[in-house]
């Protein structure tokens, strides 16, 4: 006789299987979108700078930290504030669960573990896509919708997988972490982190702070009391890349924040951040960008 074992059929409370969009955008301070409406939710999380979201219902200034998510068919457009342009990242997806009623007309603040999770979708879909990722803005009726999502010729084993446990987990933390509360939750101090995951966030934000006092090794080791070993060999391991190298990477994108501003030329931008000569750091710009600072402006004022 066969032996029949008891088991527990796992519910989905969250499911999804269709993406429309997913990509990362840096807006020019003065861009501005009248707006679209569509039949599946999406969702906007504003990673760097500002931007006032309007939509069927309300209007949400939204912050670094901060996402907004829009139902099906809810209209929503979205400008910049002219000071500060912000980097978001944006994905449109199919989730007929009803659990997802919970966002409706809805901004939050991320937590600490959301953002990791977003940070890991994130990657994930940059092993997936081809990118730069467009919206799936449509053409007329007899053409096929503009800029499709595309999977890379040979995508990593499990993208496509990981991508729906990332987004489903997301959105299950979202719900547990503010179904209950009247107050949105806050990012960690800094003054309560511990463990060097939260290390290595002070430092970055050390870094971030004082870019323009031109830090080094040295100097961090000093902030922090950290030796010069232990130094590189944390850093390296939670980063994947030296802090020198970490250091020419946020120059090259406040860089790139100062040149969408529009509030100085490249050499003052090139001074500013302690390039020994204007032609190095275009040299350095085009290796990380693959365009020189002047292109990259014409680019930003083409997207507005």
């Amino acid at each position: 006789m066969e032996k029949r074992y008891r088991h527990i059929l796992l519910r989905e409370q969250i499911s999804i299987d269709k993406i429309y969009s997913f990509h990362y955008s840096e807006l020019n301070k003065d861009y501005a979108y009248g707006g679209e409406q569509h039949d599946f939710w999406e969702f906007l999380y504003c990673d760097k700078g500002e931007l006032e979201i309007t939509t069927d219902f309300s209007t949400f200034h939204l912050k670094q930290g901060e996402m907004v998510f829009y139902s099906p068919n809810e209209f929503h457009a979205l400008r910049c504030n002219r000071i500060t342009p912000p980097n978001i990242f944006i994905i449109s997806f199919d989730c007929q669960s009803e659990a997802m009623q919970f966002f409706t007309h809805k901004a939050l603040r991320l937590g600490n573990s959301e953002r990791e999770l977003l940070s890991l979708l994130i990657e994930e879909g940059n092993k997936l896509f081809e990118l730069p990722v467009a919206k799936p803005y449509l053409a007329p009726k007899s053409e096929k919708p503009m800029h499709p999502l595309t999977r890379k010729e040979k995508p990593e084993f499990g993208s496509e997988q990981l991508i729906k446990i990332y987004l489903e987990a997301l959105l299950i933390r979202l719900i547990r972490n503010n179904q209950n509360r009247s107050i949105e939750p806050k990012l960690s101090s800094i003054t309560k982190e511990k463990g060097q995951r939260d290390l290595i966030g002070r430092i970055v934000d050390y870094l971030d702070a004082h870019l323009l006092d031109h830090p080094t090794l040295d100097s961090v080791c000093a902030e922090f009391a950290l030796s010069k070993t232990h130094l590189r060999a944390v850093f390296r391991e939670h980063t994947g890349s030296g802090i020198t190298e970490y250091i020419g990477k946020m120059r090259i994108e406040r860089a790139r924040q100062y040149i969408r501003e529009e509030t100085c030329n490249v050499t003052e931008i090139a001074e500013r951040l302690g390039y020994s000569s204007i032609h190095y750091f275009s040299r350095q710009f085009k290796k990380a960008t693959g365009m020189a600072p002047s292109e990259y402006l014409k680019t930003m004022k083409a997207r507005m």
